[in-house]
């Protein structure tokens, strides 16, 4: 069986850009590694994928360090950068950018003044002010039911977790654990699909944890369980390259 936890990403800065952590979030980011120095099991092997965002690099990174110091029986790996858990994604010219990224390049298109493209119209039903709507839920509870031409939807953002999930087989080493840091709207949707119902928007480090052996898993999240089936196919109407760790998630401003 192989362990996965899924984390939310400490308070960052803000979602204008791709921006690290407030002073809080860090604060967040260490007393999440205290507590699962508690609750990681003797010599186990740890793995760090995390998104490629710079607040979710910042988390890896700080639960890392507090456990390379509390935990020296850990088999600690390396930062590994998986674009398969990156943030929510928006096509624009034709390529998939995280969305934080589009939502710098909207503010500098309106200083520079010119017309108004498509893309911005539906950036702006999703979230028209870059920040207190987000921190409010509201755009995130939208995109659960109404999902814009230009968003990635959460069934896809689901499968594409997935994919990073089954990616993470440890050998079948129980001990083994993959400490993913990443974003609320992979979160929810991945729990969503999983539990059948949208449970909200997770908190700041909050974490989604799936054991699993390849083929069956259990999902639980604020102590809710189900077992459910791993995804071993993507639906027709997917292509499964949009699932590769490449290129094509990876690509920033």
């Amino acid at each position: 069986m192989t362990r996965v936890l899924l984390i939310r990403h400490g308070e960052t800065h803000g979602y204008f850009d791709d921006v690290g952590l407030t002073e809080h979030g860090e604060d967040q980011v260490r007393a999440k590694a205290e507590e699962l120095a508690a609750d990681l099991p003797e010599s186990a092997a740890v793995a760090f994928p995390h998104a490629p965002t710079a607040r979710a690099t910042a988390t890896a990174r700080g639960l890392r360090e507090v456990l390379a110091s509390r935990r020296p029986d850990l088999a600690l790996g390396e930062l590994v950068t998986d674009a398969r858990f990156d943030s929510l994604q928006f096509l624009h010219d034709g390529a998939a950018r995280e969305s934080s990224g589009v939502a710098a390049h909207r503010l500098r298109f309106e200083e520079n003044g010119g017309g108004r493209p498509d893309w911005i119209t539906a950036y702006d039903r999703f979230d028209t002010d870059y920040g207190a709507g987000s921190r409010l839920g509201g755009p995130i509870d939208r995109w659960m039911d109404l999902v814009s031409l230009h968003f990635e939807p959460p069934q896809v953002i689901a499968y594409r977790a997935w994919a990073g999930v089954r990616a993470l087989r440890a050998g079948g080493d129980e001990r083994a654990v993959a400490l993913v840091s990443t974003h609320s709207a992979l979160l929810r949707g991945f729990a969503a699909a999983a539990l059948g119902h949208d449970p909200g928007e997770p908190r700041n480090l909050e974490h989604v944890e799936i054991v699993h052996d390849g083929r069956r898993a259990v999902v639980t999240f604020r102590g809710e369980s189900v077992e459910v089936g791993v995804p071993l196919e993507v639906p027709p109407w997917l292509d499964p390259s949009y699932l590769d760790a490449g290129e094509r998630a990876a690509r920033r401003w």
